[in-house]
């Protein structure tokens, strides 16, 4: 005899967005028991292990810093008190911003900064699940539990928190932004905002254009030139010297051959031990560059937004001047979108990329000499191991631009995925 759906022990349980009844013992309700488990206890031992270490959150302390420089009308640009006479790399919107900061005592803003950053690992998850799976269908309510377990300890993500970065904010930004529905209204005004904040965001301007959306492109550039405007009143001197100036020097933000450069011009410096790359070395950079939004560009055509996204903001930091491995949080998003490819046909090569991944976690990037002077000096094995990162991102560029398999399931990701 059937027994009236809500007795005899049986619950609702929501499959990726769509409910369905199954038993408080099913496989996907103990899945999820499991999985949310394992959640906490990885967020324990995060937190343990972060305790022992110390870690000294020192951008967030330098965000403070640009706060304070703000408030107090100091040069924004010039020395700052902050550790190891780190200055500011944000343009002055970004100040702008921080300056709440500054009414916190330091501690308080230590500890915010971590909750703050264990939350917005989570929204990155679900935003990420949100771009691979919208109709939620492949991902289910455990696989938020379950990668949010493991990105915590992807290096570029315990980096972020460790320097108290504000690559998560932006990456969530931005995921929410490309999530909403094409047409939406003021879609491209959060892209627009993080480029304002970050500069960098801004190749997801040209991902836009390149892939017909100029609206939203145009609703980016409004908002970003927004922010230059109202930084601009503000602080006229600061704006000026950033945007005429600062923000075409990167070695201000560091040291460009500095093994945790995951970038092609970082990668470029270590091994020809030159600091100047040369007509051909620019050549060879902006050549990365322009091959790699052409991989976004086919991506989107092909498979959307789940794809090409992702695709844009590797080409973007094989591209940049200097990207750090910290930078690299991009990686939470492709892992979820690997890990829901291999659950289709014909995933050889996202399978043999999800093995690649593997050097995230492996910190393997923090195995060869950081220190000034040092990297001009790697060995090949040492110079292979500084390089991690911009592989799997060339790698992944190529799976992303390769053609589908079965045009039926390309029609059909098509429709589900793109804009």
């Amino acid at each position: 005899m059937r027994r009236p759906t809500g007795f005899g022990g049986r619950s609702r349980v929501r499959r990726g967005g769509v409910l369905g009844d199954a038993p408080d013992g099913s496989p996907a309700a103990r899945r999820l028991w499991l999985w949310t488990s394992a959640c906490a206890v990885s967020i324990g031992v995060y937190l343990l292990a972060r305790h022992l270490s110390h870690p000294s959150m020192v951008d967030l302390v330098v965000y403070r810093a640009e706060g304070l420089a703000v408030r107090e009308g100091i040069d924004l640009y010039g020395p700052l008190d902050t550790p190891h006479g780190l200055r500011a790399t944000y343009p002055p919107f970004a100040a702008l911003l921080f300056v709440p900061l500054t009414y916190l005592p330091e501690d308080v803003l230590l500890g915010l900064g971590v909750v703050v950053n264990l939350l917005l690992v989570a929204i990155v998850v679900r935003l990420s699940m949100r771009l691979v799976d919208p109709g939620g269908t492949r991902l289910g309510p455990w696989v938020l539990a379950a990668a949010s377990t493991f990105a915590l300890w992807f290096e570029p993500v315990f980096t972020t928190m460790r320097y108290g970065q504000v690559n998560l904010a932006v990456l969530a930004v931005v995921l929410w932004d490309f999530g909403r529905p094409p047409g939406a209204r003021l879609r491209g005004a959060g892209l627009g905002l993080v480029a304002g904040i970050k500069v960098t965001p801004a190749v997801f301007v040209v991902y836009l254009l390149l892939t017909g959306r100029r609206r939203e492109a145009l609703t980016a550039i409004g908002t970003a030139a927004g922010t230059v405007v109202f930084s601009a009143v503000l602080l006229p001197g600061a704006t000026r010297r950033f945007w005429t100036d600062l923000v075409f020097t990167p070695e201000r933000v560091g040291r460009v051959e500095n093994a945790a450069n995951q970038s092609a011009r970082g990668l470029l410096t270590r091994v020809t031990r030159l600091f100047d790359p040369g007509i051909g070395g620019t050549a060879t950079i902006v050549a990365v560059g322009v091959l790699g939004m052409l991989c976004a560009v086919i991506a989107h055509r092909r498979r959307g937004d789940a794809w090409g996204l992702p695709a844009a903001a590797v080409a973007g930091l094989l591209a940049s001047p200097i990207s750090w491995s910290h930078h690299w949080v991009w990686c939470v998003p492709i892992a979820i979108l690997l890990w829901a490819g291999l659950r289709g046909p014909n995933a050889r090569p996202e399978t043999l990329l999800s093995a690649g991944l593997i050097v995230f976690p492996s910190f393997l990037v923090w195995s060869v000499p950081h220190l000034p002077g040092q990297e001009w000096h790697l060995t090949g094995f040492e110079l292979l191991r500084s390089s991690c990162y911009v592989a799997f991102g060339a790698a992944f560029l190529l799976v992303a631009a390769r053609p589908e398999p079965e045009p039926s399931r390309r029609a059909e990701r098509s429709s589900a995925l793109s804009g």
